[in-house]
């Protein structure tokens, strides 16, 4: 299996899970979803469905966010973490 995108550009996540800026929802690292742009591009995207979100240039590694605001070391599913606290 190769590689996704954003584990070329930036390596593997340390906690396995990656928190996506548009939505503010975690979602394991090798979750995410594919679709195909105008240009017909393959596109990595945010996990989940309602979320426009890159999951190459959105996804920031989860330790950061968990780090800075106390957020558990694993998060809930579909559950909003906001990028400053609550």
């Amino acid at each position: 299996m190769s590689p996704t995108d954003r584990e070329s550009m930036f390596g593997k996540a340390e906690s396995g899970y990656l928190w996506c800026l548009h939505c503010e929802r975690a979602y394991k690292e090798d979750e995410y979803r594919t679709e195909v742009n105008e240009e017909g591009h393959l596109m990595e995207m945010c996990y989940y469905e309602d979320c426009d979100g890159d999951a190459v240039i959105d996804a920031w590694e989860w330790e950061k966010i968990r780090d800075a605001n106390g957020y558990p070391e694993k998060p809930e599913e579909g559950k909003v973490y906001p990028q400053y606290g609550n």
